[in-house]
């Protein structure tokens, strides 16, 4: 439970930093790597989390699977759909990455997200 605060807090941080990188733009880029290093550190611990809980008893496993699989879902999923954007039909345009509120609003739903992982177990 505390590594799951210890994960919001960081990503309440770095929602923080997308924030402050809409003024400051020399921000940008360290944002948005550190957003993918700790998608990378969730995925590993909410793969973890999952393969405790598919090998824990019966009695020991969450009360609803299908909400904690939800949470787990979303605590891994919501981030890469902002980084892995399809570029358009046009195969010359740009594709410009999103906007850092959308970044700093996603980051603020997963740290939600692996809060709530961490309080259905």
């Amino acid at each position: 439970m505390a590594l799951a605060w210890t994960l919001a807090a960081a990503l309440v941080v770095l929602a923080a930093l997308a924030a402050a990188a809409t003024r400051v733009p020399s921000l940008d880029r360290p944002v948005r790597v550190a957003a993918l290093v700790a998608e990378g550190a969730l995925l590993v611990v909410t793969v973890v989390d999952l393969v405790l809980v598919l090998r824990a008893e019966p009695a020991d496993r969450p009360d609803s699977m299908l909400t904690h699989v939800g949470y787990a879902t979303a605590t891994v999923g919501l981030l890469p759909l902002l980084v892995w954007r399809q570029p358009p039909e046009d195969p010359d345009a740009v594709v410009e990455p999103a906007s850092l509120w959308v970044v700093a609003i996603a980051l603020l739903a997963v740290a939600v997200c692996v809060v709530r992982l961490a309080q259905t177990r």
